[in-house]
């Protein structure tokens, strides 16, 4: 049995244990050193960065370019709203990148306000960047499953994906409360860092949003392209002669749902570790949140220049700003489109029949065609 003079310092203890467990959980720095892993997490990081920064500022701002002075942000289908939106997404979490590198090498050096908009813009973008991927996914789903439903709906297709885009920004906005509420400048042995400054479990929420949201846009992705895989793998909506075209297809959304396990899944099991218990592998961590920085770079190639309409947009602009390979790339694309069958949704049939007017779906709408289509 505890004496009288025993318990009060167990209760000293206790204390004291509770403010290191708090210091822990939110001044990782602290805690979690990087020791010798100091040196290669800045040269890492400076070098994945820049490469990061570069490519995915060129990638994003062409598409938005394009939307700009060729479309004049004229939006005239759920493809158009939402590739315009992941690139806005895309763009504005890549801007945070100096401000997170100029962190690692010299702590946080800036004012308070600019850490919490810095981490809340970093939050925002990244659920509503995954979310629009789901989006993306469903349209196409919607486009080439549902081709008869979305010919007789078209103009309230286009609302719908508006009003879908408004609302994965509200519910992007929704989630990052707490990055928002609780970010700002913490010093820890006399050095400033940015950080979240809450207690543990309110921390890990944040975490297990990032892989809720994950998880809901892998498995959404998942469905929508099985199931337009399992429509071209049957051959309902191809001719005979398109075999070339449905390999081409499936080819692409294989590497879609690929590239976006690649790299989102890796930081998203780190995430779980962190929930988990303590984690102090920082350079896995940093290598893992690179990659999830690299998928911005790649959602421009896979998601809109890919289609022959974005490329020859990104042509026709680099042809106006006085591109010496403008031209050439122009005559290109030309030749190498009309030299191929557009890809349709069609079959031998009169043009009353169900098939023909899958096919009037697939063309006359404006939303996503597969590569080898003259008409994206």
């Amino acid at each position: 049995s505890l004496t009288l003079s025993s318990r009060p310092l167990i209760a000293d203890w206790f204390i004291l244990l509770t403010i290191c467990a708090h210091d822990y959980e939110y001044n990782d720095p602290d805690w979690c050193e990087a020791g010798d892993q100091e040196r290669t997490i800045k040269v890492f990081q400076s070098c994945a960065f820049c490469f990061i920064f570069i490519m995915g500022i060129t990638g994003n701002c062409l598409v938005i370019a394009t939307f700009s002075l060729y479309r004049r942000f004229r939006l005239r289908s759920m493809t158009d709203v939402f590739l315009f939106h992941l690139a806005l997404a895309d763009l504005l979490l890549l801007l945070t990148l100096p401000l997170q590198a100029m962190d690692t090498h010299l702590n946080w050096i800036f004012t308070s306000p600019l850490c919490t908009a810095t981490r809340a813009c970093y939050a925002i973008n990244t659920y509503s960047g995954l979310m629009l991927l789901a989006c993306i996914s469903v349209d196409r789903y919607l486009v080439v499953v549902k081709a008869q439903e979305m010919l007789r709906l078209r103009s309230q297709i286009l609302t719908g994906g508006m009003i879908a885009a408004v609302c994965v920004w509200f519910i992007a906005v929704l989630l990052s409360i707490p990055e928002i509420r609780y970010s700002g400048v913490s010093i820890t042995n006399g050095e400033p860092f940015c950080v979240m400054k809450i207690s543990g479990t309110a921390k890990k929420a944040t975490n297990g949003a990032i892989i809720a949201i994950f998880c809901i846009s892998f498995l959404v992705m998942v469905t929508c392209y099985s199931s337009i895989a399992k429509v071209l793998w049957e051959g309902r909506t191809f001719k005979r002669g398109n075999q070339w075209h449905r390999q081409r297809t499936l080819k692409l959304m294989v590497c879609l749902v690929f590239v976006f396990v690649l790299f989102q899944l890796p930081y998203t099991v780190v995430l779980l570790h962190k929930m988990a218990g303590s984690f102090c592998g920082l350079l896995l961590e940093y290598i893992t949140c690179t990659l999830a920085y690299v998928r911005c770079c790649l959602n421009p190639i896979l998601y809109a220049l890919v289609g022959v309409r974005f490329r020859n947009d990104v042509i026709k602009l680099m042809r106006d700003r006085g591109c010496p390979c403008g031209p050439k790339l122009m005559a290109h694309t030309i030749s190498s489109t009309s030299g191929s069958p557009p890809l349709a949704i069609s079959s031998p049939c009169s043009p009353t029949s169900p098939e023909r007017s899958i096919t009037s779906a697939y063309n006359e709408s404006t939303k996503f065609k597969f590569p080898g289509s003259s008409v994206l």
